[in-house]
């Protein structure tokens, strides 16, 4: 019998819930992480101030965006990573006992050789598919968008995890894609609110740093919710295998007898 749901709201009210509870331990393990993730771009960005005219070349700055990008992506996932492992272990395992904040970094820290091969792989297959066309890359993103997930809980070696996130989502892939793009819209309207003080104070590069930050650790929540959404949509195909599983070979059900 299937009984979850996928809902966004649903995933979005459990997952702001879940990141209160755990509040502490997030922000404490986004700290560890992106205090040097934004040291490190600001760094980057006062070495290409001097030795770029960012303002006369829309290609360089193009290029310093990626670099940023790169650096937060590296380094990032490591918090990404931690944080995805500690919260799907927690919705699987209530009892289990609680992790300290040094083994869930450890934990993210671990995982993160895998999930930079993992998404390597990942881009070059979304990259494939765009260059026959944009459509079919976006299909492949949204089919791939939980390797993240996978790496993160994954303790099985042998295991695809782009195959495994495919096949998670390959019956409900406009919900995933209609969570993905709520997600995208949020998470970018939080840093255009964090981005508008960058005009007022560009100049400096403390409240350049805390404002990152700051974005950063509010991002945690995404994260929080994305977990939660993952859950789901793994114990929904655990119920729909064990559904069909449970129809006879004859496709009758078979009726008890006097």
């Amino acid at each position: 019998m299937i009984i979850t749901e996928l809902s966004i709201s649903d995933s979005m009210k459990s997952g702001f819930q879940i990141w209160k509870k755990y509040f502490q331990k997030i922000i404490v393990v986004g700290l560890i992480v992106y205090i040097p993730t934004q040291i490190c771009i600001e760094l980057i960005s006062t070495l290409l101030d001097n030795t770029l005219s960012l303002d006369e070349n829309p290609e360089r700055l193009r290029l310093v965006t990626n670099i940023y990008n790169l650096i937060r992506y590296l380094i990032g996932s490591v918090g990404l990573l931690a944080i995805l492992n500690f919260i799907i272990n927690k919705l699987e395992n209530e009892n289990e006992e609680e992790l300290t904040t040094k083994e869930i970094l450890l934990t993210g820290l671990n995982k993160w050789p895998t999930f930079i091969g993992v998404g390597f792989i990942a881009g070059l297959k979304i990259l494939g598919y765009t260059i026959l066309l944009i459509i079919p890359g976006i299909y492949k993103s949204v089919r791939l968008s939980f390797i993240d997930c996978i790496v993160a809980t994954n303790n099985n070696n042998f295991k695809d995890e782009c195959d495994e996130s495919e096949e998670l989502v390959k019956d409900n892939w406009w919900n995933v894609f209609g969570f993905l793009l709520l997600m995208f819209l949020l998470q970018f309207l939080l840093e255009i609110l964090f981005a508008i003080p960058l005009f007022y104070f560009s100049d400096s590069q403390i409240i350049s740093i805390l404002l990152g930050v700051s974005v950063s650790l509010l991002e945690t929540y995404f994260i929080v919710v994305r977990a939660s959404y993952f859950f789901k949509i793994k114990q929904l195909k655990t119920e729909y295998i064990r559904a069909i599983e449970s129809i006879p070979e004859n496709g009758k059900i078979k009726t008890p007898t006097a």
